[in-house]
């Protein structure tokens, strides 16, 4: 059985990013487990005004665990850091949390965010950054156990691509500007990797109003006509094994991890 690693900032990455593509894989037989390095307490509060940071973690906590339910992953383990703080973190603190759930839980696939975080969220670049390094670790790792590998295990990427975060912003589906950033999306020639939903979309849908305080913004999400992130998830194989991965002028993209 094949296994697959999400690895997510706080509860609702993992529908927003990748919930059709886990849906599609746990029904293909994987089996797929996620990290969550926060619970999200600094978010939208929707109609959980009254809360404070600690139940409203707790609030979001469920959350996940029930979408997790609906998307068929296997496990969800919080690494209890604040949602917020993951850049004030010393050096190698998350890196090794997850290196060490790398090892043992020994993924073929791992799932993260592209560099941007997506939404220049300081978490996501944070998580992205240290979930490349333990990546790295691990793959290492592997290679020095079994050097003759050929089904080395990949690091990929959720991102956006540009030419669709240029529509959305000119739509006004989305801002102009995240964190004090421009939404830019990455460049289409970059993806590696489309993976069609459209068989599990209602799953992928389900997944994101599990998340009940969030729904006023999955809401506006799942009202744009023809949402092609109900279709479609992209991805940017970026390790395959300990072999960085650059899309070049003459490769196709992939329809699968």
């Amino acid at each position: 059985m094949k296994k697959l690693l999400g690895i997510f900032a706080h509860p609702d990455d993992e529908s927003y990013m990748a919930g059709g593509t886990i849906a599609k894989y746990v029904k293909a037989g994987w089996q797929v487990d996620l990290v969550c390095a926060t619970r999200g307490e600094k978010g939208t509060r929707g109609e959980y005004t009254d809360a404070d940071d600690v139940q409203f973690g707790v609030i979001r906590q469920k959350e996940l665990e029930a979408a997790a339910s609906i998307l068929g992953v296997r496990s969800t383990t919080f690494l209890d850091y604040k949602d917020g703080g993951l850049s004030a973190m010393p050096p190698g603190e998350i890196e090794e949390k997850i290196t060490r759930f790398l090892m043992e839980h020994v993924p073929d696939v791992v799932l993260t965010f592209e560099p941007a975080g997506i939404t220049n969220h300081p978490d996501h670049i944070k998580l992205t950054l240290a979930t490349t390094f333990a990546f790295q670790k691990y793959a290492w790792e592997r290679k020095s156990l079994n050097p003759a590998d050929d089904n080395p295990p990949k690091l990929y990427f959720g991102c956006m691509p540009e030419s669709i975060v240029s529509y959305f912003v000119k739509k006004k589906f989305i801002p102009e500007e995240s964190f004090d950033k421009p939404m830019t999306g990455v460049e289409d020639k970059r993806i590696t990797t489309v993976i069609d939903i459209s068989r599990v979309k209602t799953t992928k849908i389900n997944a994101l109003k599990s998340h009940v305080s969030q729904a006023g913004e999955i809401e506006q999400h799942l009202s744009i006509p023809n949402n092609p992130f109900l279709k479609q998830e992209h991805f940017i194989l970026r390790f395959s094994g300990v072999t960085e991965v650059f899309m070049g002028k003459y490769d196709r993209i992939a329809d699968r991890l």
